[in-house]
């Protein structure tokens, strides 16, 4: 009878704790990590009591600001991770020796997603051609950045089970074939990882993270930069490292996984190193334009401030729709643009893509380009059209067909590329 009693006086001096917590908020408890849903109280309503609904929506509010709901939501999460190695994040794998891992970058790496040889063939095909447009009609530079992902880079960790879907293709690894075959600018930070994975004094791919370590980031932004020098000649400033401290609590994003499961006792992870450094720039000519278009790998070029110190813009489109900086204001996307002349505004343009962009590189922007100042595009049929509709223009046409001894179609079209790259030309002036 005792025992009930204590049990039953536990019970009660345990919800009024709750309660207590709840409405004062008295005692400080730390907030979850990852995305958590904003929560207000629902709308009473008669329909809303009658259906049903209004009963749903206050046990979920009352779930969400229970007190103390998250450390019971981390213990909760421990107990799970520790005893059954379930990890409470979405899509996010616990691989051999408790290394964090995304479920599409395994995916991707064992060619789950494949896109098909004929489906990369086409889009390397256009991205060589827009390369080449984009260079000699308006002098805007073109390059692709495969950037490296958990999967290729740490394929001992990827659990069994995966393995035995595992297809002969890749994205990543029949589009860097075909790049490099056709001629367009790559560079390929996934090979140069594996690379260098056995013999890098310090870590290049964080445990817990899902992208490269701030050092690994460090080191491709220094190859950028000498990249951008060499082969297009443009105004980047040199990156010159002072000295690299090493910490045993991992800073920035490289526990970005880590973080999101919530966990009691974080997981460990091996010291990770942290550059410091400076920039020796030529402040006498001015700095390039340039539009990056991809993931999230662009944000660990941008928040250490590379983006700023090279170019003299930060636009950044991300997955070729959510139009960066504007958007950390006002939500503004790509199609809110005037698409063509954007591009023609620059100096580079820049695809960052990890796996490939899980086979479609630059997310439609290679086809949108092309469609918009390609060969093919709308302008140059309209052109083909003028030409038709003006007898004098049209005349003038069958002459030189005649002359270069070619079928007066053809004299047509190369005409209508000719002005529609001239227009282009000019918009670039």
């Amino acid at each position: 009878m005792i025992a009930k009693r204590r049990l039953f006086f536990n019970v009660i001096f345990l919800l009024a704790v709750f309660a207590i917590q709840t409405r004062t908020g008295l005692i400080h408890s730390k907030g979850l990590e990852g995305f958590v849903p904003k929560d207000s109280v629902p709308s009473f309503t008669n329909e809303s009591w009658m259906n049903g609904t209004y009963q749903s929506a206050y046990s979920n509010h009352f779930n969400n600001t229970l007190g103390f709901r998250s450390d019971l939501v981390r213990l909760y999460n421990q107990i799970d991770f520790s005893l059954f190695g379930i990890p409470h994040a979405n899509k996010i794998v616990v691989g051999k020796g408790n290394y964090l891992i995304a479920q599409q970058y395994i995916e991707a790496s064992l060619g789950y997603d494949f896109a098909g040889k004929a489906s990369i063939d086409r889009t390397v095909e256009l991205m060589k051609a827009l390369q080449d447009k984009l260079e000699q009609t308006a002098k805007v530079h073109f390059l692709v950045l495969f950037v490296p992902d958990k999967g290729t880079f740490y394929p001992e960790i990827i659990p069994q089970r995966y393995l035995k879907k595992k297809q002969p293709l890749t994205n990543y690894a029949y589009y860097t074939e075909r790049c490099k075959a056709a001629g367009v600018n790559l560079i390929d930070y996934n090979a140069w990882f594996l690379k260098m994975k056995d013999t890098s004094k310090y870590i290049l791919y964080p445990k817990t993270g899902i992208h490269w370590s701030t050092y690994g980031s460090t080191l491709a932004i220094d190859s950028l930069m000498k990249y951008l020098r060499l082969k297009f000649g443009l105004n980047i400033p040199a990156l010159i490292i002072d000295s690299i401290t090493m910490s045993n609590k991992a800073r920035y994003e490289d526990d970005d996984i880590g973080r999101t499961l919530n966990l009691i006792r974080p997981l460990w992870y091996p010291p990770l190193a942290y550059p410091s450094f400076h920039f020796v720039a030529d402040t006498t000519k001015p700095k390039p334009r340039a539009l990056f278009i991809g993931d999230s790998f662009y944000w660990q070029l941008y928040y250490p401030g590379f983006i700023d110190h090279m170019f003299s813009n930060k636009e950044f489109w991300y997955y070729n729709k959510d139009v960066y900086p504007e958007t950390f204001d006002a939500p503004k996307s790509t199609g809110q643009l005037n698409y063509i002349k954007d591009v023609l505004s620059q100096d580079l343009v820049v695809l960052i893509q990890t796996n490939a962009g899980y086979g479609n590189v630059g997310y439609g922007f290679v086809q949108q380009a092309w469609q918009e100042m390609g060969e093919g595009s709308d302008r140059v049929k309209e052109f083909e059209t003028q030409i038709r509709n003006s007898p004098e223009w049209f005349e003038k046409i069958k002459q030189k067909a005649a002359q270069n001894n070619v079928p007066l179609d053809e004299q047509v079209h190369r005409d209508a590329v000719f002005m529609a790259n001239q227009e282009i030309m000019n918009s670039k002036k």
